[in-house]
């Protein structure tokens, strides 16, 4: 039954939304208070606006704390590796390799901030990318706050095909699309999200050094870009599951064979770049050996490659999943979320977060056995790991329940059609912030697609244009949002070690996002009329 939407639905559907960027952006407020707050405030106008009975309201809320645990099952083992390599010392043997190889500044933060999370983002998702690459980029330099943003907008165009294409095929079901429609969507995502590569490669190199970093990086940028943007709309089409990490781990081997170029094998850097901070770093036992320091990542790497991308290993593991099942739940204004009898299903034995935790275990022993982990040093690194958990456990917790109370009481279908009936058919020029305001309230880019994908169909058939604009438009929005999400940025705090940073973060990275997206639907719009 389709919602009727008035001027006071519409503005109550909006409250939540905007207090958390106001919350977050404006007043200061740590992300899981906010987080805390918005569940409740959300809870309320389900209840109080939308006849959202209580029984409903507690189901919905069970399915925000599935979908919230789908999310904290990798963040605390990625936590747990980061802490494993940083007492081993694995970091510093990590900068110290990297150095060795080569010299130039700019290329050590390409490699471990924005070529390497993107092949973990390919294989990987659900923040892994934000775990390990903001730390990398501490462990040479590079300040904790800037290592953050600069993953977070390095990786997030992975957010649609990386994960082997989870996003997008979340997109497709929800909108029923399939042949060459979804073949056309697909390129059309893969080319808006080129363009997002292009501006982050600029944004990397000017955050480092302004012009003069643009300059130095202007031949390494052009040719990542070219791997990356080029291998994904090339692929996505044809093979969307390999569109992110094929070009990502062709891009790897390129920034690795461009070490041994004379211009990258020469010392280089910027003296006063504003985001690094050089201070010699205490170095404690007697360094180990790159390739020891990055064990862990190897061991992550091959586990992800032998589980995910063989297919008889994939099928056979695959085929063990845990869900479980919630009833209907129907509002006193008509709007009905349908029975759940396997809801959200898991698959345990080749999730990210089963895959992390290996990696933690194997790695724990190696450097154990190797003397870098002495006794007693598990037992302060878990304390550790579940200091830094805590926070991000609140706030995940609260952005999945919050989520899920907005869209089953029918608050974000109230919202987009509203939007739909004032806009008519400059609509499309809007479509991307949809796109960035799901993944923004979810922290996932396959959640966002699976809370408007429907929605985007139903506007392109209402304006009677291709679905498959919306369609890219919503997922290429979600994409660029995903720099700005609030569970990827709790992540890289959580594993780089600092607080309260959220404002600022959002202060560097929403102008890029919202940006891109704006210029995505504008160029989409002047294209269709």
């Amino acid at each position: 039954m389709e919602l009727s939407v008035s001027i006071g639905l519409w503005a109550a559907a909006v409250l939540p939304i905007l207090f958390l960027f106001l919350a977050i952006t404006l007043w200061g407020w740590s992300t899981h208070k906010a987080a805390m707050a918005g569940v409740i405030l959300a809870g309320g106008i389900g209840i109080w606006f939308y006849k959202l009975a209580v029984p409903g309201l507690l189901s919905e809320c069970g399915k925000g704390v599935w979908n919230a645990l789908s999310i904290l099952l990798v963040i605390w083992p990625a936590i747990f590796i980061y802490e494993v390599t940083e007492q081993a010392g694995g970091f510093r043997a990590i900068r110290q390799g990297i150095q060795r190889l080569t010299r130039h500044e700019l290329l050590q933060i390409v490699i471990m901030g924005w070529i390497f999370p993107d092949f973990l983002q390919g294989i990987t998702g659900f923040g892994v990318a934000v775990a390990v690459g903001a730390p990398l980029l501490v462990s040479i330099g590079v300040r904790p706050l800037w290592s953050i943003v600069m993953v977070l907008l390095s990786y997030s165009w992975g957010a649609t095909f990386g994960t082997l294409a989870l996003s997008w095929e979340a997109l497709l079901v929800q909108a029923e699309l399939t042949g060459e429609a979804a073949g056309a969507a697909a390129f059309l995502a893969a080319g808006l999200i080129g363009c997002y590569i292009v501006v982050m490669a600029f944004c990397l190199f000017w955050f480092y050094g302004k012009w003069k970093a643009v300059k130095a990086g202007l031949p390494l940028g052009a040719v990542l870009v070219l791997i990356l943007a080029g291998g994904q709309l090339l692929l996505a089409p044809i093979s969307p599951s390999i569109a992110c990490f094929l070009p990502s781990a062709a891009a790897l081997a390129a920034a690795v064979l461009m070490t041994r170029l004379p211009c990258f094998r020469k010392p280089w850097r910027m003296e006063d770049s504003p985001v690094m901070d050089r201070r010699e770093q205490e170095e404690g036992m007697e360094a180990m050996s790159f390739h020891q320091g990055f064990f862990p990542y190897y061991v992550l790497t091959a586990i992800t490659v032998f589980c995910l991308l063989v297919p008889p290993v994939n099928r056979f593991l695959g085929q063990f999943r845990i869900g479980f099942s919630f009833p209907e739940v129907c509002t006193g204004m008509g709007y009905v979320t349908p029975e759940e009898p396997f809801y959200s299903p898991m698959s345990p034995l080749i999730y990210a977060g089963t895959i992390l935790a290996e990696a933690c275990l194997i790695s724990a022993l190696y450097y154990r056995a190797k003397g870098r982990i002495r006794k007693g040093d598990l037992s302060q690194i878990w304390r550790r790991t579940v200091k830094k958990s805590l926070p991000s456990t609140a706030a995940i917790l609260g952005f999945a329940v919050m989520a899920r109370i907005m869209s089953s009481s029918g608050q974000i279908q109230v919202l987009s059609y509203g939007i739909v009936q004032v806009l008519g058919s400059s609509y499309v020029a809007a479509a991307p912030l949809f796109g960035i305001i799901g993944t923004f309230i979810t922290s996932s880019n396959m959640s966002s697609n699976i809370l408007f994908g429907k929605f985007q169909m139903s506007a392109a058939e209402f304006l009677q244009i291709s679905p498959a604009v919306t369609l890219a438009l919503q997922t290429a929005g979600g994409a660029v949002g995903a720099a700005m999400a609030p569970g990827s940025m709790i992540l890289g705090m959580s594993t780089t070690g600092i607080k309260g940073v959220e404002s600022s973060i959002l202060k560097k990275v929403m102008p890029i996002s919202i940006g891109s997206g704006i210029a995505f639907g504008i160029a989409a719009w002047l294209f269709l009329i």
